[in-house]
């Protein structure tokens, strides 16, 4: 017995099943024709049966055998028994799989059939691959079936989808089918799952800061106690419980430590849990009971009912990276164009300037499902066995992504930081994703991909660091952010910054405004935000003055300003001002105001006696 595990215990799990053929069935490997048929009238009951466990006509299984005559393959829909109910694909690959047995009515229980794909993934209760040499039959030595189990509401299986095709030996086409059939596998439970408690209090539960693109949320549902009622196949594994029984009863906050009651008066709904262990969930309040009088709440990406929102303004998050400067504004429009497009596009700009911030809010603006994003640092890709792979199954999932309709999978965003830094093997395989879709306006199911850059990419193309082919088909448009020294109001960006921070709206005091305006900012926003956290800490919390400055920022006077400002007109920062400021920032504590300032207490005493100083009432 031959081929390549894809996970631990897959030899194993092969072994057993081999010898359980040749042991316990006294199967002959040899057989001519070892795969059973039952006849039509037997298998048209079965068949209205799957259809309303399934959930209907839900147009799933007609998008996975669309997929199938693409890729040369046959999707195969198997009950709890292994009686293949449907089959589909291409006519003439239909024909050669159908000589050789997989067919309708066919039956593929391991004591009858051997080893296989749908046998395997019906008793593993998971995704399960068998390659061409590991089928027990020499007859089905060509194939290679790849096999993911359905669930009902309660967590029952009730029979398997499958992806027959011939076995090239290629290990990607086994990690697309495994991704492709588990996405679609887990939107039928989902829809099972919400009908079944439409009047209970859903909520999404996945981890936080995954490798994984098609990390899908597990569904649980709670009562109006938070108490839970039931949960999706693999939820109890984030709550490292041993099966899905063991959270039913339970405490919702118990068990994933958030209130699921308050969570629903959350903005957004969504919270971040952070776990014993140093992991982190996400949480989010996926609907609202119906019956309840509320009106229907945010429903995950990608829901049938979830409303597309329309926006004819930039939302808040775009108004605050773009205060005080038109071309700052301009870049954000550019970039929501691309995004509400599917056009892939690059944002460039220095470090600091809110690239990050940028697709933060084309998220945050679109309301997506967070968990389907994923960020890619390529500055962290090594040309390594394990890299390698990673970034090929992220090329796969991305197809995957692009082959299932939005309704199913919900919108996926790719974004790729330090793009210039990509290894030269993620370059060919990001062009291959790019080359595979044509991406327009209102394209379904395409992939959302972005790309960040320190320095202008054509930069690394002329270098010969970047592929030039991929270069054209990443930067459909380029949106440039500009340093914090070109944006056109400075004072206008530090005073909204500052009063994010606070929490309250923050005086600026015109000579410390003067010393912000003149510093040439090498950070840019990241910079000029820790400097006014810096100065807001050192203060009162209200007003930021020059000597709430010192030690953070140093003042050097330049030829020119590089970051205007509004007129300012002061009589200057002289000795009984910068006294004043330094008490008024330290709460009228002499020793502290002394220290800020560099003098001594008794300095300090004499210097507010000569200037008439005194401590308000």
């Amino acid at each position: 017995m031959t081929g390549i595990s894809l996970r631990p215990g897959v030899e194993a799990a092969l072994g057993a099943s081999w010898e359980r053929c040749e042991r316990k069935y006294k199967l002959a490997r040899d057989t001519a024709r070892p795969i059973l048929r039952m006849q039509s009238t037997e298998v048209a009951p079965r068949l209205e049966a799957m259809t309303e466990r399934t959930g209907g006509r839900n147009g799933i299984f007609r998008q996975l055998s669309g997929i199938a005559a693409e890729t040369g393959a046959c999707m195969v829909l198997t009950d709890i028994d292994g009686v293949l109910l449907r089959l589909e694909g291409p006519e003439q690959g239909r024909v050669i799989f159908e000589q050789n047995g997989i067919t309708f009515g066919s039956c593929w229980d391991e004591r009858v059939a051997g080893t296989n794909g749908v046998s395997m993934a019906l008793s593993e209760g998971k995704a399960f691959t068998v390659r061409g040499q590991d089928h027990y039959f020499s007859l089905l030595h060509p194939f290679s079936c790849t096999a993911v189990p359905l669930f009902d509401a309660e967590n029952r299986i009730i029979g398997a989808v499958n992806f027959s095709m011939l076995d090239r030996g290629n290990k990607a086409d086994y990690l697309f089918a495994r991704q492709l059939l588990g996405t679609a596998a887990d939107r039928v439970q989902h829809l099972l799952f919400e009908r079944q408690f439409k009047d209970a209090m859903i909520l999404g539960v996945a981890p936080q800061a995954d490798r994984d693109l098609m990390q899908n949320n597990e569904l649980v549902a709670v009562n109006e106690d938070g108490i839970i009622l039931g949960s999706t196949a693999r939820a109890h594994l984030l709550a490292d419980a041993d099966d899905p029984t063991h959270l039913k009863g339970k405490a919702f906050q118990t068990v994933f430590g958030a209130d699921a009651v308050i969570l629903d008066k959350v903005p957004e709904r969504v919270v971040s849990v952070r776990r014993d262990g140093g992991s982190s969930l996400q949480i989010t309040a996926c609907n609202r009971p119906a019956g309840s009088g509320a009106s229907l709440g945010w429903r995950p990406a990608g829901h049938a009912d979830a409303p597309k929102p329309v926006r004819r303004r930039l939302g808040l998050s775009f108004r605050r990276l773009s205060h005080g400067s038109e071309q700052m504004a301009t870049m954000c429009a550019r970039a929501q164009a691309c995004f509400r497009r599917a056009l892939p596009f690059v944002i460039e700009g220095p470090s600091g300037t809110g690239k990050s911030s940028l697709v933060a809010a084309l998220v945050e603006g679109e309301r997506l499902n967070a968990s389907q994003v994923m960020t890619v640092d390529c500055a962290s890709l090594d040309d390594t066995p394990e890299d390698r792979v990673y970034f090929q199954t992220l090329v796969d999932q991305a197809r995957v992504a692009g082959a299932l309709s939005a309704d199913i999978l919900g919108p996926v965003t790719l974004v790729f930081e330090n793009i210039d830094e990509m290894p030269k093997y993620a370059q060919a395989g990001l062009r291959s994703v790019l080359d595979e879709f044509d991406p327009a306006p209102a394209s379904d199911g395409v992939p959302q991909i972005i790309a960040t850059n320190r320095r202008s990419l054509i930069e690394a193309v002329e270098q010969g660091a970047f592929r030039d082919d991929l270069y054209f088909l990443l930067a459909r448009t380029v949106v440039s952010l500009p340093p914090l020294t070109a944006r056109e109001r400075l004072d206008r960006l530090a005073i909204d910054i500052a009063a994010s921070l606070a929490g309250v709206d923050i005086e600026i005091a015109p000579e410390a405004m003067e010393t912000l305006c003149a510093h040439h900012w090498p950070g840019n926003v990241r910079e000029l935000r820790n400097v006014l956290q810096q100065a807001l800490i050192a203060g009162d919390g209200r007003r930021i003055s020059r000597v709430d400055l010192s030690g953070v920022i140093h003042f050097t006077p330049q030829l020119q300003i590089k970051a205007p400002c509004a007129r300012i007109s002061h009589k200057g920062y002289d000795e009984q001002t910068m006294i004043s400021d330094a008490l008024a920032g330290a709460r009228w504590n002499v020793s502290q105001a002394a220290r800020a300032l560099g003098i001594g207490r008794a300095t300090i005493h004499r210097k507010m006696k000569q200037h008439g100083i005194t401590r308000p009432d």
